[in-house]
């Protein structure tokens, strides 16, 4: 009887151990708040003839990307969690409300720790052009133990030249 008492209080403390090693997988709650704001400027010249790129994507042409910002009023972490690795976004959607579209500029941010934030947060970068009319969107996404996870977006009501 003692025999099997000892294997038991060994076998839970074995769980229970385990299951003190292994941490759970946490979702940060980052949120968009507040204003955005995006720009597209000029093109962006990597020729100086402005001929058509060379290399991998040769028929895009000299107007290919634009100088590009992207600009949150507020990031917030509202967990009690560090975020992973974030990426701030602008994409060019088809229609106001659509859930996929087309990623025209993507910037990294650091992590934030549990209930932390960014105010004011903007990123500059080449900006692909599509020459085409669509609504814009800022969004922010988290790379996570499984990818990259879509976190929150801000998008613009009307649509324009992207």
């Amino acid at each position: 009887m003692k025999l099997m008492k000892r294997h038991l209080l060994s076998t839970i403390a074995a769980v229970i151990a385990l299951a003190g090693m292994s941490s759970p997988l946490h979702a940060a709650k980052v949120r968009l708040e507040g204003s955005g704001y995006y720009e597209l400027g000029n093109s962006v010249n990597y020729d100086s003839n402005g001929k058509k790129q060379s290399g991998r994507k040769y028929t895009l042409g000299a107007n290919f990307y634009h100088n590009g910002k992207i600009s949150m009023e507020w990031i917030i972490n509202r967990s009690g969690y560090k975020t992973g690795d974030l990426s701030f976004e602008f994409w060019g959607m088809p229609y106001y409300g659509a859930t996929s579209g087309k990623v025209l500029m993507t910037r990294s941010l650091d992590r934030l720790s549990a209930y932390d934030d960014y105010h004011k947060k903007y990123r500059k970068g080449d900006a692909l052009f599509l020459d085409q009319y669509r609504f814009p969107e800022i969004s922010i996404w988290e790379f996570t133990s499984n990818g990259w996870r879509f976190r929150d977006a801000l998008s613009f009501k009307r649509k324009n030249l992207l």
